[in-house]
């Protein structure tokens, strides 16, 4: 895996599990360890604002006693991420999105990859994002192998970064 400069570390805003953040120009996203979730990067290439959302589940249901956080969900935290690039100074309109993650971390005979977490999540993200019409531009999910992402809002690079592999960019 690339090794970041102390100042790159410095400038970087961690996502955490079924959490999303936010930043604008040159500020840097990052979300580690993505077995079977997804992270997903929207942006306004017009106004260089957007977000990295560490998606953990595909649909909210209702449990009750739950304490319910919107961003652990592909459906209702792509809502979310979007109100508040909107309130930041994004359009709507203008939104792409980049993901990756989805790997499947276990295998299992009784379990086919086709209906594992990881590919109910990687479908209900894309499932989400055309519903929303918000182009895909691009993504690297699947496989066998976690990911830690940092997502530049301003320029779009999202940078994948795999223990044993060459870094990507997409």
């Amino acid at each position: 895996m690339a090794a970041f400069t102390v100042s790159e570390l410095e400038s970087m805003i961690v996502v955490n599990m079924g959490d999303y953040k936010t930043a604008r120009g040159e500020k840097k996203l990052m979300t580690k360890d993505l077995g079977s979730c997804i992270g997903v990067a929207l942006r306004d290439p017009h106004t260089g604002v957007g977000g990295l959302l560490h998606v953990m589940l595909p649909h909210h249901s209702t449990t009750k006693g739950e304490h319910f956080i919107a961003a652990k969900y592909a459906d209702t935290g792509l809502d979310e991420m979007i109100s508040t690039l909107v309130q930041q100074g994004a359009k709507r309109d203008h939104l792409v999105a980049k993901i990756a993650g989805g790997a499947h971390m276990i295998r299992c005979e009784q379990v086919p990859e086709s209906t594992d977490i990881s590919s109910r999540n990687v479908n209900a993200v894309k499932e989400k994002l055309a519903e929303l019409q918000i182009p895909l531009l691009a993504s690297d999910v699947g496989e066998y192998f976690p990911r830690t992402v940092v997502f530049e809002p301003g320029s779009g690079t999202f940078r994948i970064l795999t223990p044993g592999k060459a870094e990507r960019r997409i």
